[in-house]
């Protein structure tokens, strides 16, 4: 017993040993908040141009002056996987998909470090690559996203208040708006500065990725459950996508010229002559087959009847053969900005909306896709981050270099010498960050708050269309376990998809009959990539 009290007073007077950051050993400061740094470490970072390199070092240099000279900035051009593999930095910048493909060759960021770097990213980005720990630490964003011209519909007597500020118009934030201004219009061209409107929204589907937006209505996701053997096509959402797609071909997004002549006009006129009870029947071109007795029932069946007395009755319009010119003429997104051709289009980051802005003195607002039946969409979007090596000799350096990549700090010089579209949310106004004796007490609140980033962008554009990515979604990289090379996203241009959706649109199926024959087509293109006892005995 005696024995035991002296073992029991010497391990109670024992001390912790200190963390000592070396041999692979990481090493967190609780009281200042960082990462120690071993003796003589070096970080080779991937930066995309010497501008940002070097702020990188003068962050370091602040923050750390009793061990400069850790960070080494590496240039390139290329963000693939082929351009880490070629320079082995100890933190790589890849586009997601490439860092899909070489994934085990980094590590998670530290705990403390992914409670921080998680409060201020879109989370959406990536989500497969983080599922057992954070890997992937976006940066800037490429894609699409709703562009609305204040301008024009200012000066075409159109109400153009934003009270929310999430960059839509008011009164032209839902897909159904637009659809009744569509309507309003009519089909017909406007004048704007001595130049033909030629459509409302000039929506494509002539492309896969630039199209995913509008298979999105309903929250819907392709390979949500992250399965491969699992796209969701048979899906409630899914179902929804596709009578999204059908209103869209209900309403005259592209217009005809004021004086329109001939065959045009006798379509035009037509289509007044229409009643309520036509209105509600699938039309036909004289010239095509009738329309199947499935399709033609639908209609039927989805009116009020005394079996269904609480069902609100869902009236289908004619296709309008305006909207022809969406599959025929490829997008006209970038003619949105040279020629002022509609109020709404899509925008991508590729484009010189900055420029434009200037030469056509228009005010364009970028944000969020419209909302149908509340939901919003989402366009797709592509992603580049950072990534920790698993070589690194440098754990715990590495780690303190993408903290201060990911700080405040870090952020703002990424946007101060990068022209790109920074990937953060939970953003202010640098005029709103309080007063320096406030900021702790502003920490201390409640433990589920999260204290905002104070950014200055660029300009407001640079702003906007960063909240509107917060909302976007990217192209899945799930891949079927029978064959990694594979992923289940390569089957949606492989089935049709495209093709079937111009059907729904046009009226020639209908979404029900669209969901089925996908359905179909993807169970026997997916077949090979099935265990053996899911296949079907032939």
């Amino acid at each position: 017993m005696i024995s035991m009290g002296v073992m029991l007073m010497l391990g109670g007077c024992a001390k912790e040993k200190p963390c000592v950051a070396e041999n692979g050993i990481v090493c967190y400061d609780e009281e200042n908040q960082r990462y120690q740094i071993e003796d003589g470490a070096r970080i080779r970072v991937m930066v995309e141009n010497e501008a940002y390199g070097q702020a990188l070092i003068n962050l370091w240099d602040a923050e750390h002056p009793e061990q400069t000279g850790v960070i080494e900035p590496i240039v390139v051009q290329n963000f693939d996987a082929a351009t880490w593999l070629g320079y082995k930095t100890d933190i790589a910048l890849l586009w997601s998909n490439d860092a899909a493909q070489i994934l085990n060759n980094f590590m998670p960021v530290q705990p403390d470090l992914e409670v921080m770097i998680q409060e201020h990213v879109p989370q959406q980005f990536g989500e497969l690559l983080n599922l057992e720990g954070l890997r992937y630490v976006p940066m800037s964003y490429y894609g699409l996203v709703f562009s609305t011209n204040v301008t024009m519909l200012n000066e075409m007597g159109y109400d153009s208040t934003d009270e929310n500020g999430d960059g839509l118009v008011d009164a032209f934030d839902s897909f159904e708006e637009l659809m009744a201004l569509a309507e309003e219009w009519g089909g017909i061209e406007r004048i704007y500065h001595d130049r033909a409107v030629t459509a409302v929204f000039p929506f494509a589907l002539s492309e896969l990725w630039a199209s995913m937006v509008f298979f999105s209505a309903d929250q819907f996701r392709f390979f949500a459950t992250y399965e491969a053997l699992r796209p969701g096509m048979e899906t409630d959402e899914f179902l929804e996508t596709l009578k999204f797609l059908r209103a869209m071909g209900e309403y005259p997004w592209y217009l005809n010229p004021q004086e329109a002549s001939g065959e045009e006009a006798a379509e035009t006129a037509a289509d007044e002559e229409l009643d309520t009870e036509e209105a509600g029947v699938l039309m036909a071109d004289p010239d095509t087959e009738a329309p199947s007795e499935e399709a033609s029932s639908e209609g039927d069946e989805n009116k009020k009847t005394p079996d269904n007395p609480g069902e609100e009755e869902e009236i289908i319009l004619p296709y309008r053969s305006e909207n022809d010119r969406a599959f025929e003429g490829g997008w006209l997104y970038d003619v949105y900005l040279e020629k002022l051709i509609s109020p709404f289009s899509l925008v991508g980051t590729w484009m010189y909306y900055n420029q434009q802005e200037d030469i056509e003195q228009q005010d364009f607002y970028f944000s969020p896709m419209p909302t149908w039946k509340e939901q919003s969409l989402s366009p797709l979007a592509k992603t580049k981050g950072y990534l920790l090596s698993e070589e690194t000799k440098y754990p715990s350096a590495a780690n303190e270099v993408l903290r201060l990549i990911r700080s405040e700090a870090g952020i703002q010089a990424y946007m101060d010498t990068v022209d790109e579209i920074p990937a953060v949310t939970v953003v202010d106004r640098p005029e709103n960050r309080p007063a320096p004796e406030n900021e702790e007490a502003e920490g201390k609140g409640e433990s589920d708050k999260i204290v905002p980033y104070y950014l200055s962008f660029r300009n407001e554009n640079q702003r906007q269309i960063s909240h509107a990515f917060s909302l976007s979604q990217e192209e899945s990289m799930v891949a079927f376990e029978k064959d990694p090379s594979v992923r289940g996203w390569d089957m949606l241009s492989e089935i049709g998809l495209i093709e079937i959706a111009e059907s729904v649109i046009k009226q020639e199926m209908t979404p029900e009959e669209a969901q089925l024959k996908l359905l179909e087509r993807s169970e026997s293109w997916m077949t090979p990539y099935k265990p053996a006892e899911e296949v079907p005995e032939s």
